[in-house]
């Protein structure tokens, strides 16, 4: 693996270290796009802008429940997932 890096690196004119940094850069943003989207796609179907406030309507009885409470667990999983991707690519910044 280092030798292709390497080669690679080499032909984009860029160090080995530079490289892989632009590259992990590039997989955490797409990740995050990616979690972005799931997480439009919930707030279009329950007209909610985060999973905290999903509850809410789900508690306040404006929300059927069910599969709601599911996806409300899911955003939630979703949102951390982005903050911890978020802090990965801050430190991949530093």
């Amino acid at each position: 693996m280092t030798i292709l890096v390497n080669t690679i690196a080499q032909q984009l004119r860029l160090s080995p270290e530079d490289l892989i940094q632009r590259s992990l850069a590039s997989y955490l943003d797409r990740e995050k796009r990616a979690v972005q989207m799931d997480i439009a796609d919930l707030q279009d179907r329950y007209g909610a802008r985060s999973s905290a406030d999903l509850r809410v309507r789900i508690e306040r009885g404006e929300i059927y429940s069910h599969p709601a409470w599911e996806e409300a667990i899911e955003w939630e999983q979703l949102e951390a997932y982005f903050s911890h991707l978020q802090a990965l690519l801050d430190a991949l910044e530093q």
